[in-house]
């Protein structure tokens, strides 16, 4: 594909007409030109968004042509595709739409079977960016539908660099471009397996997906894991335990009257065994009592004074014996109410041992009722507690179930890391004749400028393929920029020989900004000399100052031969628009 014209529906506009091999939008600064006036603005970044413009681009207000949205302005291009030549046209009342003029009938808009074959059609934004990418990059509707898949947005754009963002390094041509992106992109380009870097995009998602699952290292994960085994173990125990308790449970009728029988029961036999030994303290009172009561007692008075001489008189002897008689028969009284107390006591005693036997047959029946069952309510604890139980035992198994998910995944995704790695790597070294020619175009165009060869890589890890330049480091400035260039005309070249390619290349004066005059002027002469040799067309829009004249002129270049435009800040009419802005 071949940008042939660039024109728009209002006399103001300034038609361009592009040709094979060097092409230049100068920006110059005219003589009459205040202190005040600039370039910015005169139409060189505005040609090349329209450019993208009429071949599919949405304008965001950060464009240099969003304020011309709402605006009748209609913008054209030219372009050969194959042998047909089509003019494309798109306006800013109509966006979502297209307009085809020429020969479209070979480009697939229209039926075959007509029997007039049109020359004018209207086809959807979305169609015609989907005809482009078929036409110009082969992608196919079978790879239109597959995910993480390169689209002629994306691709195009390394063939006409729009934006300052698009100046940062040979292989973005946008800050928003993802890492997978870049490597579907340049693969595709390139000749590597794209799929290969679809593939990793898949692999780095899935791993994204897995890491949402647990916010843990796979180290905390394992000792988790170990806890929750653990908790497993103790829980199944628990659930064993209160089933085994439901089951073998009995449900006592009139439970609580007979565990209130139960305390009344022991309850009385604690009244009973406290009576009882309040009674045998007693009965030993009264034994002691019996022991100590004696009549010899007034004999033993008297025989001590006889054992020491004395004698008592006869009267006082009547009156010792009466008394004697007289307690002696007291202590005989108070012995048998002793006797017969201690009979007494003995017999409640053993009247209350009776009772406290019968008590306690009838307290142990009861206990056992309530040992063998229980009340409901006992039985709905012991089965909340199993539901309970049960719960924390299905949340356990599903942490478990989850992290070992987990570490499965994380084993699986870095299987497939690595099977994917040997794939790429064997497919590589298949695919070197193609993507090989792009270092080899690449090496000769900085050997070309720099008289010494850069280095272009295409390597692989275990997250996809990784692309780099390096280049001559000498004192000039901009090498990095002439990276830049050199790998989009490698590019350029190398797609010049497929049957479907895009046949230009453009750079914008971002591209020259800091690069030594000797070496632009060698990038415009061996661009001109391959562009002229493949057929394709390099498009520079370039500011004046910029002209590296004197190394031109050396090199036999004669630069105003090949200028398309020129745009001055002096006057309005001699910005593309017509207009300044």
């Amino acid at each position: 594909m071949k940008i042939l014209k660039i024109y728009a529906n209002k006399p103001t506009f300034r038609e361009i007409h592009l040709q094979d091999g060097l092409n230049l939008i100068v920006a110059e600064r005219a003589d009459t030109s205040s202190e005040h006036d600039s370039r910015n603005g005169v139409g060189k970044s505005t040609l090349l968004e329209i450019i993208h413009f009429c071949l599919g681009s949405s304008v965001s207000n950060k464009s240099v042509i969003s304020h011309l949205k709402e605006t009748d302005w209609q913008f054209s291009l030219e372009l050969r595709i194959d042998d047909a030549v089509v003019h494309v046209t798109r306006g800013f009342l109509t966006p979502s739409q297209v307009i085809l003029r020429g020969d479209i009938h070979s480009l697939g808009v229209i039926d075959e079977a007509e029997l007039f074959p049109r020359t004018e059609a209207i086809c959807t934004l979305k169609r015609w960016k989907d005809l482009l990418g078929a036409l110009v990059f082969g992608l196919d509707d079978q790879v239109l539908t597959e995910s993480a898949a390169p689209s002629f947005r994306a691709l195009i754009s390394y063939f006409a660099r729009s934006g300052r963002d698009a100046y940062i390094d040979s292989f973005t041509t946008s800050r928003q471009i993802r890492t997978w992106q870049k490597q579907v992109y340049n693969a595709y380009l390139v000749g590597l397996n794209w799929h290969h870097a679809s593939k990793w995009e898949m692999l780095r998602e899935n791993e994204k997906l897995v890491r949402t699952l647990t916010a843990a290292s796979s180290k905390r994960s394992q000792s988790e894991m170990a806890d929750l085994e653990n908790e497993r173990v103790r829980l199944s125990s628990e659930r064993e335990r209160l089933e085994a308790q439901v089951a073998n449970f009995k449900v006592v009728p009139e439970y609580r009257a007979v565990e209130t029988a139960a305390r009344n029961l022991t309850r009385r036999m604690r009244e009973l065994a406290n009576e009882s030994s309040i009674l045998s303290q007693m009965i030993e009172k009264y034994e002691l009592q019996m022991e100590t009561e004696s009549a010899e007692d007034l004999n033993k008075v008297r025989q001590i004074y006889a054992d020491v001489g004395l004698l008592f008189p006869d009267r006082l002897n009547r009156e010792l014996e009466q008394v004697l008689e007289f307690h002696t028969t007291v202590t005989r009284h108070r012995r048998e109410y002793l006797s017969n107390e201690i009979i007494r006591l003995r017999s409640q005693v053993d009247q209350i041992q009776l009772q406290l036997s019968r008590l306690d047959t009838e307290r142990s029946e009861q206990m056992q009722l309530l040992s063998d069952g229980g009340a409901v309510e006992e039985l709905g604890n012991l089965q909340f507690r199993l539901g309970r139980t049960l719960e924390r035992l299905h949340e356990t198994d599903k942490k478990l179930a989850g992290l070992e998910t987990v570490a499965i995944d994380e084993a699986t995704i870095a299987s497939d890391r690595q099977a994917l790695l040997s794939r790429a790597v064997i497919d590589r070294a298949e695919r070197r004749p193609r993507w090989s020619a792009v270092i080899a175009k690449f090496v000769e165009a900085t050997d070309h400028l720099y008289e010494e060869s850069g280095a272009l890589n295409f390597g692989l890890n275990e997250n996809g393929f990784t692309f780099e330049t390096k280049m001559p480091r000498q004192r000039s400035g901009g090498v990095e920029n002439m990276a830049i260039f050199a790998y989009d005309l490698a590019l350029t070249q190398v797609w010049s020989t497929r049957e479907n390619h895009p046949a230009f290349l453009i750079h914008d004066s971002i591209l020259y900004e800091g690069v030594d005059e000797r070496q632009i002027a060698l990038a415009l002469q061996y661009a001109m000399t391959k562009g002229e040799a493949c057929g394709f067309q390099y498009l520079a829009l370039i500011n004046s100052d910029n002209i590296p004249r004197a190394d031109l002129a050396e090199l036999g270049l004669n630069w105003r031969n090949h200028v398309r435009l020129e745009l001055k800040d002096d006057d309005p009419a001699h910005t593309l628009l017509g207009y300044r802005f």
